[in-house]
């Protein structure tokens, strides 16, 4: 709730009742009235010509509303036009300082221990709102993990893709959307092998590194072909707290990934850092992959700190105490987050059906944002 607003200078002063202060220009408010005629009511986007409001914007009544918590605004010189303001958003969008990020459970195998994070297959999939509620736990427990399998999926293409859908739409790529491969070399990438493939995020080579990947084994008679995650953002707090040296390093030199075939037209290259950083300087993403590093080459002295820095990077994720380690088989998928998490698969001897896809990051963080407002929209009726 708002208790006192005083225009002062060309801005309104506003106090809320818990003390909290925020000092906002006049030409912001009007900016973001959300009136039937600045903002469509349906699509939520701007009718109103920002370019042409006037800093002498003047406030002709400016009052909280009885019983509502709304700052409202008559504005001199259209005194038909009132803008109001809910005061928990008017809050929220005015903060000057980052959001809080979302609570992340760092992992190694001891801290993860038995308690990996899942979800049933039937109760993800039910309809109405029960479906939603377990769609919301198992994103959000992506969210907070990196990851989280679906567990009694059928084995089949139809069942691996529904589940997908139920996330996001796929996203296509050079592999297509969907995938479903065995050891054929169907790509120019290890993958499409049997042999051993080392911690890795996808999409190095791409500018927009795919958000999410998921996995859901087919079919599977082999010997070997264990399936390994590793937190990137583990190793980046380890990093940071033991090595800060070589973390400011990976957080500096860009490194590009690239993916070659030139037999089909392709040759995608995309360059950032290990350590991507948002700015405030949090750690936004993740970025390894020492089979698809196109050549480096720096100054004699940052090229010696660059290997360094990626080594002890390497070390880390091959470290097995870091590692969660599991037989993919026909039942439990998994979707995980390609931004945070580093994936591996040992060699295997065998028939090994591997399908899945990858989803934007974007889209899954609307769905899961969409459920959450749902959520609370239902708890508030009740």
């Amino acid at each position: 709730m708002l208790r006192d607003v005083t225009i002062e200078a060309g801005s309104a002063v506003i106090t809320w009742a818990d003390g909290h202060q925020a000092t906002v220009p006049l030409l912001w408010l009007r900016d973001h009235c959300s009136c039937p005629k600045c903002l469509h009511p349906e699509t939520r986007q701007r009718l109103s010509d920002t370019v042409a409001f006037d800093d002498a914007l003047n406030a002709g009544r400016v009052s909280i509303a009885a019983n509502a918590p709304e700052l409202e605004i008559e504005w001199s010189g259209d005194a038909a036009h009132v803008s109001s303001f809910d005061a928990t958003w008017l809050r929220e969008a005015t903060r000057l300082v980052p959001a809080p990020a979302p609570e992340l459970f760092l992992w190694d195998e001891v801290r993860l221990g038995g308690a990996v994070p899942q979800v049933a297959y039937e109760a993800l999939m039910a309809p109405g709102d029960s479906g939603d509620r377990v769609l919301m736990d198992w994103l959000a427990q992506i969210e907070r993990f990196g990851f989280a399998f679906v567990e009694g999926v059928p084995a089949t293409p139809e069942a691996t893709q529904a589940v997908a859908k139920r996330a996001a739409y796929i996203r296509e790529t050079i592999f297509g959307g969907y995938y479903d491969f065995t050891a054929n070399m169907e790509h120019k990438d290890t993958a499409y092998t049997s042999m051993a493939i080392g911690p890795h995020t996808d999409g190095t080579y791409s500018f927009d590194a795919p958000g999410y990947q998921m996995f859901h084994c087919l079919g599977l008679d082999c010997v070997g072909g264990d399936s390994v995650l590793v937190d990137g953002f583990e190793i980046a707090a380890i990093m940071r707290a033991e090595m800060p040296d070589l973390y400011r390093v990976l957080t500096e030199v860009e490194v590009t990934g690239q993916y070659i075939d030139h037999e089909k037209g392709i040759h995608l290259k995309a360059t950032r850092p290990v350590f991507r950083l948002d700015s405030a300087g949090r750690l936004v993403q993740v970025s390894f992959n020492h089979l698809d590093r196109a050549p480096l080459f720096l100054p004699e002295f940052e090229l010696k700190a660059f290997y360094r820095a990626y080594g002890a990077f390497a070390r880390l994720a091959n470290d097995r105490k870091l590692q969660y380690r599991r037989r993919l088989e026909p039942g439990s998928l998994v979707l995980f987050d390609n931004w945070r998490l580093l994936h591996a698969r040992d060699a295997y001897q065998g028939y090994r059906r591997l399908a899945g896809a990858y989803l934007n990051k974007e889209d899954v963080e609307s769905r899961l944002r969409v459920l959450r407002l749902k959520a609370r929209g239902l708890a508030a009726a009740a």
